[in-house]
Order: structure tokens, then sequence, then C-alpha cells
């Protein structure tokens, strides 16, 4: 017996509602959280509002004009390009190394997946604290590197403007190194065992193996964490705000930390535009690494 027209046209309607009707809360989510909040920072990028006396201005581009101006703006924006540098080959091979190693079939190798996942589930407080001490002028860390010769006297590494970006980053990348780790370590799963047994049988040396099979397999992976690093990168605010609020003179102050300040003095309108500005920069980076992974992976499959 066939069905009606009708109740055909009302079960390919029920098709086509069910996948919205599942996507709906995450798409309210995304609206509420994400779209409208750009939506409001671009409107009041171009006002001049005063938060207090709940009054705006329309002024146009001038927000931007006075915010491309500004010397600390601009440091802010090195900055954060420069900690996105440091951090990404930290995020990418670190974690990819130790997924190698736990994924023998050694004893105990269950321990040590959980002691480098401890970092990840430690509070960044705890983090930032520890960190802080290791890094101090009575710090480990500076007695030791006294002690082999490297430096000459002791130093609080995030104290001093070279070396606070690069400290802080580091603090970064031990936080993460247990996430990312666990990503590489499903890849490394998935791959079959074939490869690795004809390999051998062919005389292919263990870094042999690592280049020309694991590497290329884990293509994925990389592309993930290196998109996630980088967003995570660019707004990067708890590192810094806990151990060197943006000093030494602003030698680890961000973008992040730059909108903070902004919106702590009642700019609203300034920080808005900076904002939409660390938007962009995270569009444009995500893009750009994800365009160089395509890329490779294109030339791994020729």
């Amino acid at each position: 017996m066939r069905e009606s027209p009708s109740k055909i046209t009302k079960n390919n309607m029920m098709k086509t509602l069910t996948p919205w009707l599942f996507l709906l809360p995450s798409l309210a989510i995304l609206i509420t959280f994400l779209i409208i909040p750009i939506i409001e920072a671009f409107r009041w990028s171009l006002l001049d509002y005063k938060i207090i006396a709940d009054t705006s201005e329309f002024i146009g581009l001038a927000n931007f004009r006075e915010l491309f101006a500004d010397e600390m703006f601009w440091k802010a924006f090195i900055n954060t390009i420069l900690f996105v540098l440091i951090v990404l080959p930290m995020n990418i091979f670190l974690p990819m190394v130790l997924a190698s190693l736990v994924n023998q079939k050694i004893k105990a190798v269950g321990a040590f997946r959980v002691m480098y996942y401890v970092p990840v589930v430690t509070p960044i407080v705890v983090g930032a604290l520890m960190w802080k001490m290791l890094y101090s002028q009575d710090g480990a860390m500076s007695r030791f590197l006294v002690s082999i010769g490297i430096l000459d006297q002791p130093m609080n590494f995030l104290t001093n403007s070279t070396t606070a970006l690069v400290a802080v980053a580091f603090i970064t990348a031990w936080k993460g190194l247990g996430y990312y780790m666990i990503m590489y370590l499903a890849n490394l799963q998935s791959i079959p065992n074939q490869l690795y047994e004809s390999a051998s049988i062919d005389g292919a040396t263990s870094i042999q193996k690592f280049t020309k099979i694991t590497m290329p397999m884990l293509v994925p992976s990389m592309t993930l964490v290196s998109i996630l690093t980088i967003v995570n990168g660019l707004k990067v605010f708890e590192e810094i705000a806990l151990t060197t609020n943006g000093g030494p003179a602003g030698a680890t102050t961000t973008l992040v930390m730059y909108i903070y300040d902004k919106f702590m003095n009642l700019d609203v309108s300034i920080a808005s535009a900076a904002g939409l500005v660390l938007l962009g920069l995270a569009i444009v980076g995500s893009l750009i690494q994800m365009k160089l992974t395509s890329k490779r992976e294109e030339d791994l499959r020729a």
C-alpha cells in the first residue's frame, strides 16, 4: 500500500528538521555566548561608551585609530605573536615524543600516562605558585643553572625582561603537555602495526619508522594541536596574571592583558576594538596553520 503524498511530505520534513533539533541546544549556546558578544563588541568599538554614566556617542573608527596609535597596544601585539611562536613548537613536538614513549609495551606505562596528565588537572593557581618558586632567584632552576655554569649568578626569570615571556611560555606548555599527549596517543594507537612490521623487514631503524610512518600518520593530530595552541596562546591570561601581571615593564603584556587593563580602567570602547583585533588575529592564525598543514598532507601523500 502506497503512502499518501501528504504523509511522504511530512516524513521528509521530519527528516530535514530532526538534525536541526539536535543542533538547537548547541546553536543556542553559540549564539548567546559567541555571536551576540561579538556583535556587541563591534557596536561598542564604534561608540564612545561611558559605562558609569551609561551614555554613548557614535564616533566611527576613532577607537581603532586611537588603538593603533597606542605604543602599548603594539607591544602587547608583538608579545602575543612571540608567545604563540614559542609555545607552538613545544606543544606540537614534546607531547608527540611523550605519546610515542608511553605507547610502548612496558611495565607501569599506565602510571607514566597518569603522571604526565597531572599538570592538566592541577589548578592553575597551584601550578603558577609552584613555577614562581622554581623561577625565583633562590629557586631550584636558578641554582641548577649556576651549578652547571650556564649562569654566573642566581636570577629571577620572571622579573627579567629578557626571560620573562619565555618562562611563562614554559608554564603554558607544561600545563597542556598531558592533554595534547592524549590526542597523539589516540592517533598512535590507530596506526596499523603491519606498517611497522613491514618497515622492520625492510631494515628500517627506529628513527626512520618515526619520521616515515609515525609523523605522517600524526598529521591530523598535529593540525588539531596547532590550532588549539594558536587559539589558546593568543588568549593566554591566567599564567601571566598569576606570575608577572604583564611585567616587568610590559615584557609579558599580551593582547588579553591589554584588554583586561582597559576594561578595569572602564575604557570599554577601546577594549572592544582590541578584542576584535584579537579575534581577527586568531582566525587568520588558524587559517594559515590549516593551510600549511593541508599542504604538508598533500606532500606526504604525493
